[in-house]
């Protein structure tokens, strides 16, 4: 469904189903209401501007899970948290023999901050940085959603 309908006209649609103005949905994610509308007119918008918590909260706004709003499924794996995320660096590195550093050249983005406070600086960092942080370390990017839904074995 992903390649028929882009993601904007995914949140466009999630948003009209659930009744909403665009103007609840920026108030409602604290985001500029231009903005919001960029979310809405821009495929790329929504992970390359919203938080995993801002993205979460508008999807639930819509009755929706955030993998609904980019047209995913949740693949059936264990779910990463957050605080386990620098483990699962360290785990990373140590394996594929590279250094910290190494893995932060390849990812475009120093992890310092990160590893010393996952949780606080999820609500600061943009979805698209999760995606390629689980591109790197070869996981499905929602499964370090926190709303994202468990699907049926």
């Amino acid at each position: 469904m992903k390649d028929l309908v882009g993601v904007a006209e995914m949140i466009r649609g999630a948003r009209i189903r659930a009744g909403k103005s665009r103007t609840e949905a920026a108030a409602h994610i604290a985001l500029n209401p231009a903005w919001y509308e960029d979310l809405e007119q821009r495929d790329g918008e929504l992970a390359a501007t919203l938080t995993l918590f801002q993205g979460v909260a508008l999807a639930e706004l819509f009755g929706v899970h955030l993998a609904d709003l980019f047209g995913e499924t949740v693949p059936v794996e264990e779910r990463l948290a957050l605080p386990d995320l620098p483990d699962r660096i360290r785990a990373h590195v140590a394996a594929t023999g590279i250094t910290l550093d190494q893995f932060e050249r390849q990812l475009g983005r120093e992890l310092g901050p990160f590893m010393d406070a996952p949780v606080l600086l999820a609500t600061e960092l943009p979805i698209a940085f999760f995606q390629a942080l689980a591109e790197a370390l070869r996981v499905h990017w929602l499964l370090l959603v926190p709303d994202a839904p468990r699907p049926e074995s």
